[in-house]
């Protein structure tokens, strides 16, 4: 159950650190060893942990997310509630091939670590109240928008403060420290997604000046067939190749999912498709940040990672692919 439990575990914890190569380097030097430890192939272990680093998917301060309920006119909650199921069935096809390869290639026991087992930490302690405090604001949410508790429909910075200053009372933290912190937080995340946005906004607009959306989206319409597959494999070659699932996505839906009607379809599940295939294609590419701080923690080779993790997330494209598009 090690190799599967670490992709969902992994898969969960990035909901709250929804950063692929920050939630990586946060669970990473936890998990990879461990599973060393207990003789799995370090290529193995860190494909493990790189498979589960999507569940960004379900965070609504993901900027894709943003984008989508923008373009559908709905609000974020509604825009994860939608491809949640495409997301959790991704995961779960991922982990389960990726335990049976493990199975396969005899990389699931036998492996013996250098020095033993001292890349674990003996005297790791867990406090459960601290590890729920990153989730508590996407708790929040989530529980708000389904309308169980309407007390606790609010929008995302009021769910952050909230999370913040129960954390302060939890942790007993300096609020000064803390407030820094806050944002700190705050203004990474505000620099880097309007950075996206910024960039993305001009690529667009010089597609369309140059008349290339235009004949993207007329060759489209001749060929609607294409649509699908376009908005599924798009992203995610482009993210492979980059590394990163942000530009590619988030271009894709400027120029293409505004369009959606005409192709038969609606925006939210061709958005949602291109939000998922870019992550996707990010999760497998050897040069992405997240890959190579996993390959760094395990001692191998990135591309040993990817040959590893590619069929589970191919397969949970597909599988994502039939749900948000057929």
């Amino acid at each position: 159950m090690l190799i599967p439990g670490a992709t969902i575990a992994t898969f969960i914890i990035n909901i709250a650190i929804p950063s692929a190569a920050g939630c990586s380097a946060a669970v990473g030097v936890i998990f990879i060893p461990i599973l060393m430890s207990a003789g799995i192939h370090p290529a193995m272990a860190a494909a493990a942990v790189k498979s589960g680093t999507y569940g960004s998917m379900l965070n609504p301060g993901l900027v894709h997310n943003g984008v989508i309920a923008k373009l559908s006119n709905v609000e974020i909650t509604e825009v994860i509630t939608h491809h949640m199921m495409a997301d959790i069935v991704g995961v779960i096809i991922a982990a389960t091939t990726l335990t049976i390869l493990a199975i396969f290639l005899k990389e699931n026991k036998g492996y013996l670590p250098e020095g033993g087992n001292d890349a674990v930490a003996e005297d790791l302690k867990i406090n459960p109240l601290y590890a729920l405090m990153p989730l508590l604001p996407v708790i929040i949410l989530l529980v708000g928008s389904t309308g169980m508790a309407p007390i606790l429909k609010m929008g995302v910075p009021q769910a952050m403060l909230i999370g913040a200053l129960l954390s302060l009372a939890v942790t007993c933290s300096n609020p000064t420290k803390l407030t820094k912190s806050f944002f700190d937080g705050m203004g990474d995340a505000y620099a880097n997604i309007i950075g996206i946005i910024i960039s993305v906004g001009v690529f667009v607009s010089g597609m369309q000046s140059l008349g290339l959306v235009k004949a993207l989206i007329n060759w489209m319409l001749e060929s609607t067939g294409i649509v699908k597959i376009a908005a599924t494999f798009g992203p995610f070659i482009l993210a492979m190749i980059s590394g990163s699932g942000d530009a590619a996505t988030v271009a894709f839906n400027e120029a293409v999912t505004p369009h959606a009607a005409q192709f038969g379809l609606q925006a939210i599940d061709m958005g949602s498709m291109a939000a998922l295939g870019g992550t996707l294609g990010r999760t497998m590419s050897p040069i992405a940040g997240a890959t190579i701080i996993c390959a760094g923690i395990a001692g191998v080779d990135p591309m040993e990672v990817c040959k590893r993790n590619a069929l589970g997330i191919t397969l949970a494209l597909l599988a994502g692919m039939v749900i948000l598009l057929f």
